[in-house]
């Protein structure tokens, strides 16, 4: 299909929904309303509410007056790592403008924002923010910080009813139309975003997609196929369907290459990795001298809870983790140390099958190694 949207009612205008929300986190992390901020760089106040309410987005601000504003207010005491996260919002806004322009139809999938670089979590919990209304982890300690609002605000930045079903809607369409082995980045993408809409009809689909995405890799194994089935069972865990995951994990890993495509997902996806790449390839080619785990432990220690919906790939990446990087908690005794407390509390809970109990047991064992 060509690259002009559909017009009409369907269509939506260019906003900056979540640059507009951090810019106005910036705002009050200075102290400032937003008069005295348009006071302060001379601008209307209505520029001010403008960018806040994403009317007028931060994209159509060019690069060197944004980066004025940015040396401004560090100056003043904002937080450097907020205009990190600005900088994904900004991309996070374009995507999901994207979506909310085209609808049921799709661009020219080449240049389809989903399929320009492989995200990180950090973009990925900007882009879902308005639909989960979970809190960017990146901004936990930002919020925290902030002074109290007086009167009733928005936690968050928000979408209509008809946006949020026109977003996924988009997802699909771009799923179902672009199947091709050429933009697997993109539909990977897509569906992944595609678990956080509850409707009944999207998890049914993804289950479709799940089952097709088996079927091709027990056909014929390769990196793209893997990367699918993986990421498809991961959604199904957003549902409480935990068995497709279980599945992959026991029959997923059966040689040391897809194990260690695996770690070096965690460590692309997490930030370890200071690259950003371009296509699923990373994973098979990325050097084993290029990150050195310390963050992906951190992130699994934190979720590493028998009954939680991601346990058992998570499980299963610790144990990856201590066979390949033999030195971490060797070197990182605060790190072993709450391993140990967590293998210990999972290895006493009762509902383990025999394989996480196997694994459990080897970590316990690794641990004990690296006193020495």
């Amino acid at each position: 299909m060509g690259e002009t949207p559909p017009t009409g009612k369907g269509s939506t205008p260019q906003r900056g929904l979540i640059s507009g929300y951090v810019w106005k986190l910036i705002r009050e992390s200075v102290s400032l309303t937003q008069c005295q901020l348009a006071e302060w760089l001379s601008v209307d106040v209505a520029t001010v509410q403008g960018w806040e309410s994403g009317r007028r987005p931060l994209t159509a601000l060019r690069a060197g007056d944004l980066a004025r504003l940015r040396v401004r207010l560090i100056g003043r005491g904002a937080a450097p790592k907020l205009f990190t996260v600005l900088t994904d919002a900004i991309e996070a806004d374009i995507i999901i403008d994207h979506a909310l322009h085209f609808g049921t139809s799709t661009s020219d999938p080449r240049h389809h924002p989903l399929a320009v670089t492989v995200h990180r979590r950090d973009l990925t919990n900007l882009i879902t923010w308005p639909f989960n209304r979970l809190l960017p982890t990146q901004l936990g300690d930002v919020i925290l910080a902030q002074p109290k609002r007086r009167g009733p605000a928005a936690a968050g930045p928000t979408v209509s009813v008809s946006e949020r079903r026109r977003f996924f809607d988009h997802l699909l369409a771009v799923a179902e139309m672009h199947q091709d082995p050429e933009y697997a980045l993109l539909r990977r993408q897509a569906v992944y975003l595609l678990s956080f809409d509850s409707a009944r009809g999207t998890r049914d689909w993804l289950e479709h997609q799940h089952v097709r995405a088996v079927r091709r890799v027990g056909q014929d194994y390769d990196l793209a196929s893997w990367v699918a089935v993986r990421s498809s069972a991961v959604s199904l865990t957003r549902y409480g369907q935990r068995d497709p995951l279980a599945a992959f994990v026991r029959q997923g890993f059966a040689d040391a290459d897809r194990a260690a495509a695996n770690l070096n997902y965690w460590a692309y996806w997490l930030g370890e990795v200071p690259e950003i790449y371009v296509d699923d390839g990373f994973m098979a080619r990325n050097g084993a001298a290029s990150w050195d785990g310390r963050r992906i432990l951190r992130h699994l220690l934190a979720r590493l809870e028998p009954g939680a919906d991601q346990f058992d790939l998570d499980l299963c990446t610790v144990w990856q983790l201590v066979v390949a990087r033999p030195r971490l908690l060797a070197d990182r005794p605060d790190l072993r140390v709450r391993l140990s407390t967590k293998t210990s509390a999972a290895l006493d809970h009762g509902d383990l099958d025999v394989h996480a109990r196997r694994e459990l047991s080897d970590i316990a064992y690794a641990i004990k190694l690296s006193h020495g």
